[in-house]
């Protein structure tokens, strides 16, 4: 049964088991009272169920009322901590000896609450979910998406890409992702010299709810620690990822990143226009040659009848390619002021590509320092570089690189 006894609007699910083949001790009435004002509803089922419910419903809120088997209830508990960290697990006993609330306490329950239930103690759990699910909704918001986009091809967004990832990860010590939205190409995993055994694809094939955990079965771990999200192995698998399954993504990792750095297509799609209304920021690459104007204005107008506004989209200028057009040409025929400029550095850019490996150290005036110099400047713009995420992921992945 689903209910909370109220017409508020229901913001989450608080899922009570019992132990299979029990009646419970009856706290489904104090639970349908104290859940109104938190915008609850309750759902209660059997402990066979439970993990499964959790995944179908996303619930972030769970109780499991400890029966005869005592054990059991300690290895349930234990299973849905390792699975899901971030879960807030509330266990309920009728037994108030201090050796089952340690065992439950370190199989993973949040709070251990007597039975049969009280308001007032009920209360004060819930009051405690109530301030660690706003604490983490405000920490979900900080990641910060970055979307590179090559106005044509040839100029090095890739290159770009990367190596602002690499930067972020290694020199700021952020926690970083990086998404190859090129999906036909798929060049990224080369850049790094990576052979990923998931991509993009596993998300529209998925069968069912896709969570941070089925997310995070999809990334490879470079052996810098940078995670990657790559692009199918089978170019004919690029067809199936759309708009949707890019949204889902970038959301989820903006929960376990600081920053998430995307590479796209030359083309415009559905995937790269969700990596658009997605981004925090939009670095535009342009030449200075005159086709290479004229493609950055067209990006720019095109953002601009997305309705993504101006501040958000920074245009970088490679000299990659040399081109007759000034900067300050440019910038008046685009209608965006220079953001950085990128040197020409062919042997560096060149070499690293073909190494599979990002930037060596920076050079004086060479390309890795020039990026690096972006890097900075993005990164001051928002929250404190060194906030570390991507808890669950570390539990998931060991130091060795996946192949």
């Amino acid at each position: 049964m689903t209910t909370n006894g109220n017409t508020t609007p229901e913001e989450g699910t608080l899922l009570w088991a019992r132990p299979d083949g029990e009646g419970g001790a009856g706290s489904i009435e104090p639970l349908r009272a104290a859940v109104r004002e938190f915008k609850l509803a309750v759902h209660c089922c059997g402990y066979a169920e439970l993990p499964e419910l959790i995944r179908t419903r996303r619930c972030e809120l769970v109780g499991v009322e400890v029966g005869a088997d005592a054990e059991a209830a300690a290895a349930l508990i234990k299973r849905l901590h390792e699975r899901l960290p971030a879960l807030t697990i509330f266990a309920a006993s009728d037994d108030p000896g201090v050796s089952l609330l340690r065992t439950l306490l370190e199989a993973g329950a949040t709070d251990v609450l007597s039975l049969p239930l009280g308001s007032q103690e009920l209360h004060k759990a819930l009051i405690k979910f109530s301030q660690v699910r706003t604490k983490a909704g405000a920490a979900q918001a900080a990641g910060t998406v970055l979307t590179v986009v090559g106005v044509r091809g040839g100029l090095g967004a890739t290159t770009l890409a990367v190596n602002l990832a690499a930067r972020f990860h290694g020199t700021l010590e952020a926690e970083t992702a990086l998404v190859d939205l090129d999906l036909q190409r798929g060049d990224v995993a080369a850049f790094l010299n990576l052979t990923p055994v998931n991509s993009l694809a596993a998300l529209a094939n998925a069968t069912g709810p896709v969570d941070e955990i089925f997310l995070a079965g999809t990334l490879t771990r470079h052996p810098s620690g940078l995670f990657l999200l790559p692009a199918p192995s089978e170019i004919e698998e690029a067809d199936a990822i759309g708009h949707n399954e890019v949204e889902v993504a970038l959301r989820l990792l903006r929960v376990q990143f600081r920053f998430i750095v995307v590479d796209t297509a030359r083309t415009i799609s559905g995937p790269s226009l969700a990596a658009f209304e997605q981004s925090d920021r939009i670095l535009a690459l342009t030449d200075l040659s005159v086709p290479g104007v004229r493609a950055a204005r067209r990006i720019v107008e095109l953002l601009d009848r997305l309705s993504i506004p101006r501040e958000r989209v920074d245009l970088i200028v490679t000299h990659a390619i040399p081109g007759p057009v000034s900067l300050a040409d440019a910038a008046r025929a685009i209608g965006k002021e220079v953001f950085h400029v990128l040197p020409r550095d062919e042997q560096a850019a060149g070499g690293a590509m073909n190494a599979g490996s990002p930037l060596a150290a920076p050079r004086e005036a060479g390309l890795a320092t020039a990026i690096g110099e972006l890097a900075d400047k993005l990164a001051g713009r928002g929250a404190t570089t060194k906030a570390k995420r991507g808890h669950l992921l570390q539990r998931m992945f060991t130091r060795e690189t996946r192949p």
